[in-house]
């Protein structure tokens, strides 16, 4: 999951930029051609559980009232159906023939139930009704109050965010998603989730696989464009055109860009959407920024566009939780670096990221990329996004500019909105090269450490001008 994502950012690099920014303005015809010879592999096929959700919401209670119309995959054993569901919710069904039996409370950071259901034969389709107040504590003692702070799931009146991470829809295991999210909120409020909106956004909908569901509300003005890679919108608590139009302009940019630079946007809009809280999360489609954050102005061609990449690493090709969490060393290297690198100073960014893992990561704190899960600090940001994105650049060295965004685009064919790890980055890239990359990715992915540069033999000569 692709979570809490506010960062600081950083001579032409080595390799270069004229080839990426040739390609980003050329639609990447020479690269799409390669492609297609090459073909795409099959991606593993997700188990999908398919929900379709009316919710009602009622902000000054903290409650939650849901219909949800359940279809499971075929692949599922029918005599092993249950869910996990926050248990301070009543739950029940009321068709014919379907049993839904609790067991005792477990928990591991909030109180959860779980429920065995036993469906007729050959049935894969039944409904649950659930009912309760929702309105968790941070994740962290002391953290500050509101919505939007690390909780797992808030109903206020300041703002609701649920995620799955609440158990506020019923959870099977590790099964993705589909959804059809139709919303009851108060007047003047308007809800927020992943895919496309319609009936003036009491109505979400997104048919593709998706590793969570999102629910945002609260008092929004929305402001929207239509761009040619998908709708741009904007939701502010306050009104403010002129902000709005700077960020409907630059989501307009970057959907434009990354879809020339990899492959088209697999999303209906791109929303920025104003929390409470001075967090940043990025979700399908969406992403929330703090009131002063996204008034940073600088923030509209830094955070922004990096959260808006995240759609195609980490929230449009997922990653699998037995692997190493490549998603964030690669947004940086194609966001953050690469902006940099535009503008001539790939160099000194690059510099930076060094800098920061030799002045974090001591040898005892050191771990391999292949056990990066998340940002917990320092350290943890030092190995994942710098040494991660130093991956790629050390990759991008090896096989050039143009197999690199060929492995790049195959890696995202393949994988499209299915869980992958390292061993399929690896994969592609191989593909697309012909090139054993074993002993690289073994190198740089599950061992720790970096080069150490020692002089040797160093000899001081006199000159005319110094030594």
């Amino acid at each position: 999951m692709t979570r809490l994502r506010i960062r600081d950012r950083a001579n032409r690099g080595i390799c270069g930029i004229g080839y990426f920014r040739t390609l980003a303005n050329n639609s990447l015809r020479a690269v799409g051609a390669l492609l297609l010879s090459l073909g795409c592999a099959q991606a593993r096929a997700p188990q999908v559980v398919d929900h379709d959700l009316r919710v009602t919401l009622a902000p000054e209670h903290s409650h939650i009232a849901v219909r949800d119309r359940l279809t499971l995959p075929s692949t599922f054993d029918p005599e092993r159906i249950q869910f996990d569901l926050y248990a301070g919710l009543r739950v029940r069904s009321t068709d014919p023939g379907v049993t839904i039996v609790p067991s005792a409370v477990h928990s591991s950071k909030l109180p959860l139930r779980r429920y065995r259901v036993s469906l007729p034969p050959g049935q894969r389709q039944f409904t649950l009704e659930y009912e309760g107040r929702l309105n968790l504590p941070p994740d962290e003692p002391g953290a500050a109050a509101g919505p939007f702070r690390q909780s797992p799931g808030m109903i206020t009146l300041e703002g609701v965010f649920l995620s799955a991470a609440s158990r506020w829809f019923p959870v099977f295991g590790d099964e993705l998603y589909s959804l059809r999210l139709e919303l009851d909120l108060p007047p003047g409020w308007q809800g927020v989730s992943q895919g496309a909106r319609s009936e003036q956004g009491r109505v979400w909908q997104e048919n593709q696989p998706q590793d969570d569901i999102y629910l945002i509300a609260g008092q929004f003005q929305d402001y929207r464009r239509d761009t040619p890679r998908g709708e741009a919108q904007v939701y502010l608590r306050e009104p403010d055109r002129a902000l709005a139009e700077r960020y409907l302009e630059a989501t307009a940019e970057y959907l434009d860009l990354y879809s020339r630079l990899l492959e088209p946007y697999p999303y209906a809009k791109f929303a920025l959407v104003e929390n409470l809280g001075e967090t940043g999360y990025g979700m399908p489609s969406f992403t929330l920024l703090g009131p002063r954050v996204m008034r940073l102005p600088f923030i509209v061609h830094s955070s922004y566009p990096h959260e808006i990449l995240h759609n195609w690493w980490g929230n449009g090709v997922y990653v699998d939780p037995g692997s190493g969490n490549w998603s964030e060393g690669l947004t940086s290297y194609l966001a953050d670096h690469l902006l940099a690198e535009r503008r001539g100073q790939g160099a000194e960014y690059r510099r930076d990221a060094l800098q920061k893992y030799a002045d974090y990561v001591s040898a005892h704190q050191d771990f391999p990329l292949a056990e990066f899960r998340a940002r917990h600090g320092e350290v943890s940001q030092a190995v994942g996004y710098s040494k991660g994105l130093m991956l790629f650049h050390m990759l991008r060295r090896r096989l050039g500019d143009a197999q690199f965004l060929a492995g790049l685009r195959r890696f995202y064919r393949d994988q499209r909105f299915s869980l992958a790890g390292y061993d399929d980055l690896r994969a592609a890239f191989e593909a697309v090269s012909g090139r054993d990359l074993g002993g690289f990715f073994a190198q740089w992915v599950e061992r720790p450490g970096a080069p150490e540069l020692r002089l040797e033999a160093v000899q001081v000569a006199a000159a005319a001008d110094g030594f």
